[in-house]
């Protein structure tokens, strides 16, 4: 359980990470987009099998907590994966997402 905890903080500290990059490294007034999706799309290139889970976790942990960015990641799969596998990542990871979101609200009521 604990490890799983890491595993999820660690995915959200490369994230925010490789946003916090993207955003200093490009101009200062907007990012460029291409250039953004042509690095995500040799992100998942390299991920091979590994994208569709990694990017379903992620969505999930984002998700979950409320972060303003969750709908560019659904956006964002239709790019990355077509629009079938798209449809069952985002389903996915919004179902996971609830259910993590509830155990988060579960576990800080019985907490307090």
């Amino acid at each position: 359980m604990a490890s799983g905890r890491k595993l999820a903080l660690a995915v959200a500290a490369i994230l925010i990470g490789l946003f916090t990059l993207l955003k200093f490294k490009g101009s200062s007034t907007s990012w460029n987009k291409e250039s953004v999706v042509e690095i995500f799309k040799n992100l998942s290139d390299q991920l091979g099998n590994w994208a569709i889970p990694v990017y379903v976790a992620v969505h999930t942990v984002s998700l979950s907590l409320c972060l303003p960015y969750a709908v560019f990641f659904e956006a964002g799969a239709s790019i990355l994966f077509g629009f079938f596998p798209a449809l069952l990542c985002v389903f996915s990871a919004k179902v996971l997402g609830a259910s993590l979101s509830f155990w988060i609200g579960r576990l800080i009521l019985v907490l307090c």
